[in-house]
């Protein structure tokens, strides 16, 4: 069985270059749900939470398939912190297989609560013994994670829906999100992440570079709302390290807005690599309560102003990119091969330099990351790799000012954050630190561009 599951999870997956499909008519939807919560008490993934003792709330993968005559496509949301590289391809290959589908037509993005395991089976492969565990936990796991998808995803395929009307709405949300790097009067950088509740004076400064508003696209049969699907870029966790599993404030209001509204709920995290909750959360429940509900309040109105349109034909694209290596030595294979041969290294330095060993070897094997964006109508969703900075978010809506863009981050996040390129040089700051990737700014804006301004035939 073990050599069976190692196996499946070092398949490799070639990925598609740039596929385009339209289709006339007859645009449909259907939902999936699926509990992915791993069995407590079982270490699995890559320790950065403490194993999960008890659930405060399910972990959840969610997501839709949408089809018309000539394309089908997936957009999956999975209630982990990240899933890296060969893992996230065996997920995407399950779930292709399961919707009827190539790879290239998933996109799969994590939340990114930490309040949930991150899976990086290569990571593990070159940190641990193969009979460590954890390493034997996190693939079962990957496996059983995958079999639970596909099976909601076949299962779903019973009860497509007819959608008639795509619609968007857009609100302001206040009072929740804040950058994560504070620029000081000399020029250093100083971090404010999740939770202030050891450095109160930071709720004092200001919110920052942040995009405040949440943006709702709707799916509906006539007069009733199918799905929602809500797009804001935060990092979505309240709290973290206490051997709790729960889905968090994104969960949370995603489960509050199925019962009011009847309709399926999607949220998806953007680009929140360097944006928080920090300003207004020092930890305490009733700090993620007050999150929760103006989030909630936000969403809300998103949903209420959204705006109807005929349904038009679907156009899926998808763009490859080849992320460059750092070139600093601390980032070096040769000095990460080193912690990992030195047995008085901590756990934390060991588990890092794997990660980084693993995005080596996927940049050395030529392999490319994907990035895709579905279009239909004036609707662009484009879903980004990584922990991408807001930068890109506003720099993608900026492309496209007449077209309704939401920007979903948390695809394979194998690369760790992704910024700008003065990170590498700023002073102060976690983010470059967890940056596997080289400076790649203008490659990143240039392939998010072709993405959003490439004529659709569905225009």
């Amino acid at each position: 069985m073990r050599s069976l599951i190692f196996v499946l999870i070092l398949a490799a997956l070639p990925l598609m270059q740039c596929e385009r499909g339209t289709a006339a008519d007859g645009l449909r939807v259907a939902t999936f749900s699926a509990e992915i919560t791993p069995r407590l008490g079982t270490p699995v993934g890559q320790g950065f939470i403490p194993v999960l003792q008890t659930a405060e709330h399910p972990l959840l993968a969610r997501g839709i398939l949408l089809k018309d005559s000539r394309t089908t496509c997936v957009i999956c949301t999975l209630d982990l912190m990240e899933v890296h590289n060969e893992s996230y391809d065996f997920l995407r290959q399950a779930i292709g297989k399961a919707a009827g589908v190539p790879a290239s037509h998933v996109a799969l993005h994590c939340l990114h609560q930490h309040t949930a395991p991150a899976i990086s089976t290569a990571a593990q492969r070159l940190e641990l013994a193969q009979e460590d565990p954890r390493r034997i936990a996190t693939a079962e796991y990957l496996v059983d994670m995958a079999d639970k998808i596909s099976t909601a995803i076949r299962k779903s395929q019973q009860n497509w829906q007819s959608v008639t009307h795509i619609g968007t709405g857009q609100a302001k949300v206040e009072r929740v999100a804040s950058n994560r790097r504070l620029e000081q009067a000399d020029g250093t950088i100083r971090g404010r992440s999740s939770s202030t509740k050891s450095a109160p004076e930071l709720r004092k400064l200001p919110e920052g570079l942040i995009d405040a508003w949440v943006r709702t696209v709707s799916f509906h049969e006539g007069d009733r709302a199918v799905a929602h699907l809500h797009y804001y870029a935060s990092h979505p966790q309240s709290f973290y390290g206490d051997g709790r599993a729960s889905y968090d404030v994104p969960g949370i209001i995603r489960q509050r807005l199925e019962k009011s509204t009847g309709a399926f709920q999607l949220y998806l995290t953007g680009c929140g690599g360097d944006v928080a909750f920090g300003k207004y959360n020092d930890g305490s429940r009733k700090a993620r309560a007050e999150i929760v509900n103006r989030l909630h309040k936000g969403i809300e109105q998103s949903i209420a102003g959204v705006k109807r349109q005929p349904a038009r034909p679907m156009t899926w694209a998808v763009e490859p990119i080849k992320f460059p290596l750092r070139t600093d030595k601390a980032f070096s294979e040769a000095a990460n091969r080193q912690v990992l041969a030195n047995p008085e290294a901590k756990t934390s330095q060991r588990r890092k330099a794997a990660i980084a060993l693993a995005w080596i070897e996927r940049v050395k094997s030529g392999k490319p990351v994907g990035l895709s964006c579905l279009s239909i109508g004036r609707v662009r969703m484009l879903h980004l790799p990584g922990e991408p900075f807001v930068q890109y978010q506003l720099a993608a809506q900026k492309m496209r000012p007449r077209r309704f863009v939401c920007v979903a981050g948390y695809g394979d996040c194998g690369m760790g954050y992704i910024g700008g390129d003065r990170i590498y040089t700023d002073r102060g700051g976690y983010e470059q630190s967890y940056s596997f990737a080289g400076p790649s700014e203008k490659l990143f804006l240039s392939t998010i561009e072709r993405l959003l301004t490439a004529k659709q035939n569905n225009e």
